[in-house]
């Protein structure tokens, strides 16, 4: 039998076979199979001759940058300054900007906190930072990320430098804090914006799921990964929201209930009273938050009764497992994201082909360093598959509904939700060094942040005063999903009334 295009070895097809858990003794001979393949692969050979749109550059004058000095950047919030001038005009002209690292700036490289060579430089601006150009801002720098390689410097809290500064998006948080950027764009999987605003004393939000597009980001997930803007100002914060919010033809998220953008600056002016604010009592001690936490929070909750509004207890029953749940989640989503050289399945938005052609290229040649959960979960993941067949991740699937369902009927019956953002304040960067890795404390940290990630729930963090260390905290404002206006509603008050 004639083989006429490229088709696999016999070697190769038993691997391939394997690999899958096809059986052992197919039921068409491996030359006929491979006859097939052949003239299957041919699909693929005229694909190849099909020109690839592509998305030209509206601002291609752009200086790649350099890295910066000590003396610039004290608390290690910088990997790369650049400069990419947007508009002459627009509702955020001037205003410096940085985005996380792993956030693609086109003609600036990328590093996803991990030193590689070469280093990837995208093509494609991703489309949260085509927007804040096309509404005049400028992209001044890409910021570090706490799960970066060390040698970029372990971010550091810029209130105290002897304690961390949060989630992997710090470096964004510490460069709004210390006046490096007048704002900056952090990523949320579990709370990786949310988290570094309240230990930086900042505002972060992670906006309704799909309210902001995502490509461009290096994904972990499409059902959790978010984008959000980080600010010193709800009102900075809302602007920002506004020009990032709305559907894009390239998103994953496209296929999805098309999101509704607003104007949100302008719940400055309606102020809570009347409004009822549930707080959600497993995010306190169940959740295991410390004294100085507890105390910032009770102090947040008056201000926010002297503001006029009803405070009151709501209960949330898996609100506490959200973190295990959370954990479940990302495993199969983490996996499939690996497999997929970090493009992902069941989505319908654009692919960026060269990154995932240099992922594959990683992986591969065994150049892809991980941080401890991209190489954890995998390995558990085979496990599981193997010994019970994939069921928890069922499991895991149908508890997340069930939270979602929680929290829904929650606000049904109120207007918001009340948490600490963080459960403790930001640990010492000696202690955490002295310290083997611990399943324990990164649940605990994550307790109040990752239920609005599997939800989709938007959740804003405003600064709430000192807490553990006299170190800042954060109150984390939820609200029905599209309802970042009266998220920010209460925000705007909150901030108003000293916070």
């Amino acid at each position: 039998m004639m083989i006429e295009n490229d088709a696999p070895s016999p070697q190769q097809l038993a691997r391939y076979q394997a690999r899958r858990g096809f059986p052992a003794r197919p039921t068409r001979d491996t030359e006929g199979l491979r006859a097939d393949l052949s003239e299957f692969l041919g699909v693929f050979d005229r694909l190849d001759k099909i020109a690839e749109p592509m998305v030209e550059l509206r601002y291609p004058e752009r200086d790649r940058g350099r890295p910066p000095t000590a003396a610039e950047d004290p608390y290690h919030a910088i990997i790369r300054w650049c400069e990419v001038p947007g508009a002459a005009t627009g509702p955020l002209s001037g205003l410096r900007i940085g985005v996380k690292d792993n956030i693609a700036v086109a003609g600036v490289p990328m590093t996803e906190g991990v030193r590689r060579s070469p280093q990837r430089v995208p093509t494609e601006d991703a489309v949260v930072v085509e927007r804040l150009l096309d509404a005049g801002a400028r992209i001044t720098a890409k910021t570090t990320m706490t799960t970066a390689d060390p040698t970029f410097g372990v971010p550091r809290n810029p209130h105290d430098p002897r304690f961390t500064a949060g989630a992997s998006s710090s470096g964004s948080a510490i460069a709004v804090a210390t006046g490096l950027v007048d704002a900056a764009i952090g990523s949320d999987q579990g709370g990786s914006v949310r988290n570094p605003a309240a230990y930086c004393g900042i505002v972060g939000m992670k906006p309704t799921h799909g309210l902001v597009p995502s490509y461009g980001l290096a994904y972990w997930d499409h059902t959790l990964d978010h984008l959000g803007p980080m600010t010193g100002a709800v009102a900075t914060n809302a602007a920002l929201l506004e020009v990032m919010a709305g559907d894009d033809w390239r998103d994953p998220h496209s296929g999805w209930p098309r999101p509704v953008s607003g104007d949100y600056a302008g719940a400055a002016a309606e102020g809570i009273a009347g409004l009822r604010i549930g707080v959600i009592e497993e995010s306190l001690e169940p959740a295991g938050c410390t004294a100085g936490t507890l105390m910032a929070f009770e102090r947040a909750c008056e201000r926010l009764r002297d503001l006029g509004a009803t405070v009151e207890p709501v209960s949330i029953p898996l609100w506490t497992d959200g973190a295990v749940i959370w954990l479940a989640v990302l495993t199969f989503g983490l996996v499939a994201m690996a497999d997929s050289n970090g493009q992902g399945y069941g989505h319908s938005g654009r692919i960026d082909v060269d990154r995932l052609s240099t992922v594959a290229a990683e992986y591969r040649l065994g150049q892809r360093e991980l941080p401890w959960l991209a190489s954890t979960l995998p390995l558990a993941y085979e496990y599981l598959q193997e010994t019970q067949s994939g069921v928890p991740f069922g499991k895991a699937a149908n508890l997340r509904l069930e939270l979602r369902r929680q929290i829904d009927h929650c606000l049904d019956n109120v207007d918001l939700l009340i948490t600490p953002t963080s459960t403790a304040g930001p640990e010492r960067l000696d202690e955490l060094g002295s310290q083997e890795f611990s399943l324990s404390p990164l649940t605990k940290a994550m307790a109040n942040t990752t239920p609005a990630n599997l939800t989709g729930h938007p959740a804003l963090s405003v600064p709430s005063g000192p807490g553990d260390n006299g170190l800042p905290t954060g109150l984390q404002i939820m609200g029905r999903k599209f309802g970042e206006y009266g998220v920010y509603r209460a925000g705007f008050a909150f901030e108003g009334s000293g916070g």
